[in-house]
């Protein structure tokens, strides 16, 4: 009997990506080997309406040790592991062209949110597990997910847990970063997560 119960989230196409990457190392999360753990993904679709219903059922459906959503961001080579979300500011219309309303997350809520994860300490301790063993691949912690879908689903799951939630941007595809080596670092920094935090 597993140990621990992980839930991965991706998210699917929108803009210049047509197949996102996010959902693509969430899936292979899913049956990646890490020991005592059982890891169940999700692909969201860019909606703020449906991420807004997804994110507490995740919660209630799995009773999770520990959340990680995955989004893609534009800067190459670097995965940003993200320690705060915010409420407000949601102005960029999703795949639907829809915002929410007052551009809010969650109304009277705090401005910002954040995880109780170490999360400078979780970045040190991942590089040192992967031993430089990423390429030119780098890792460095993050305070502004942006006002995106990756920034909505981040602060939801704060809502629900903070003690047991991360958000994680990784970068497009090339030859040299591949879904391959994106799930490892992926497996690693939740690894890492479980063992000391």
């Amino acid at each position: 009997m597993p140990s621990s119960t992980i839930v991965v989230s991706g998210f699917g196409a929108f803009g210049n990506h047509k197949t996102n990457p996010s959902a693509a190392v969430a899936k292979a999360l899913s049956t990646y080997p890490i020991e005592d753990c059982i890891v169940y993904s999700h692909e969201m679709r860019v909606i703020y309406s449906e991420v807004k219903e997804v994110v507490p059922k995740l919660w209630m459906e799995y009773n999770p040790d520990l959340v990680i959503h995955l989004g893609v961001h534009p800067e190459h080579n670097l995965i940003r592991v993200e320690s705060t979300a915010y409420a407000n500011g949601y102005c960029r219309p999703d795949i639907n062209g829809c915002v929410p309303l007052d551009n809010k997350c969650v109304p009277n809520m705090d401005q910002s949110l954040k995880t109780s994860i170490d999360v400078d300490g979780l970045v040190e301790k991942t590089k040192e597990s992967l031993n430089g063993e990423i390429g030119e691949l780098s890792i460095q912690s993050s305070d502004d997910p942006g006002r995106y879908l990756c920034g909505f689903s981040y602060y939801l799951s704060l809502c629900n847990d903070n003690s047991k939630v991360l958000f994680i941007h990784i970068p497009p595809l090339n030859e040299e970063v591949t879904v391959q080596l994106l799930t490892r670092v992926v497996a690693t920094i939740i690894i890492t997560t479980l063992k000391n935090f």
